[in-house]
């Protein structure tokens, strides 16, 4: 009697320890569903911090002062001149409207266009309040034109203004047409005139020239060959087309070095690593005038 109690006892237990299945059930569910809940709530606070977080980036970090330019270093730009000077400031107006985190590259390449003499700027930023603008900028390489006329012309043909002065220490472009106009000024060096055609490929060729062998450079002229240079007390030179100008350069400057070398002699430079030597400078015609297009604008070539 005792033992079937005892026995009905702890099965009454058991199944009050187990519970009902389908209460069990019922329970798991409405704790996944607490569960579930509290994540969505958890999400949704979470995506509403991140808005807050990008809006206030967007509408208030980025622009403010705390991320302002305060330490700025410009490379490339000597401030002894004018011209200088001048570069340096605009380069200083456009930084001025940006910040470590509003980069506007925009800015700086329309406030640098105005100047020619600028070739290219980048800008690089270290948060949170510095930044590095370097500037390219173009060399004096020829003249182009005499007298009041004459022009300063870089070594990639793009004129930099009046020559002032310049026209005894820098080759002069002996021929070939008037510079023409390049652009709006929207970027570095877009704005103002460059040459074109024959009178471009002298003025590669001569901006190839070493800067310490330049003074010494007469002058050159277009022939059938190609770009002629004449060097003061010294040889003529064919460099042909202007390519490989700068190794054309370096062959004619080994030849004029050589204690042997006869300095009245012509040298066809056209294959630069053969250069051909000759005591007789040969006649050359005049080149025909390249077509002009609809334009009157002379064709490159």
């Amino acid at each position: 009697m005792d033992a079937g109690a005892s026995s009905k006892g702890k099965a009454g237990r058991g199944r009050r320890a187990g519970g009902n299945p389908v209460s069990r059930t019922s329970e798991l569910a409405r704790k996944r569903e607490r569960r579930s809940s509290r994540f969505r709530l958890i999400a949704f606070f979470g995506i509403i911090l991140v808005l807050a977080l990008v809006a206030g980036y967007h509408f208030w970090l980025r622009d403010s002062s705390l991320v302002g330019i305060k330490n700025l270093e410009i490379v490339g730009v000597s401030v002894k001149d004018e011209e200088g000077k001048q570069i340096d400031q605009a380069v200083r107006t456009a930084m001025g409207e940006m910040t470590t985190l509003n980069v506007q590259p925009e800015l700086l390449r329309e406030e640098l266009g105005r100047y020619p003499r600028v070739a290219d700027a980048s800008i690089e930023t270290s948060f949170p309040d510095s930044a590095t603008v370097t500037v390219t900028m173009r060399e004096d390489g020829s003249i182009y034109g005499e007298g009041s006329d004459a022009l300063l012309i870089a070594t990639d043909g793009t004129v930099l203004g009046p020559a002032a002065g310049e026209e005894e220490s820098l080759p002069l472009i002996g021929d070939g047409d008037p510079p023409v106009e390049t652009g709006a000024g929207k970027e570095p060096g877009s704005g103002g005139e460059a040459l074109t055609g024959r009178a471009l490929r002298q003025a590669v060729v001569l901006g190839a020239a070493p800067p310490a062998f330049r003074s010494f450079v007469k002058g050159s002229r277009m022939t059938p060959e190609g770009v002629l240079v004449e060097i003061e007390n010294g040889p003529t030179l064919l460099f042909g087309d202007p390519s490989d100008a700068d190794q054309k350069w370096r062959t004619a400057s080994a030849l004029i070095a050589d204690p042997s070398f006869d300095t009245s002699s012509y040298v066809d430079l056209t294959v630069p690593r053969r250069p051909a030597v000759s005591p007789v400078v040969p006649t050359f015609e005049s080149p025909e005038a390249p077509a002009t297009g609809a334009s009157g604008t002379a064709a490159a070539g």
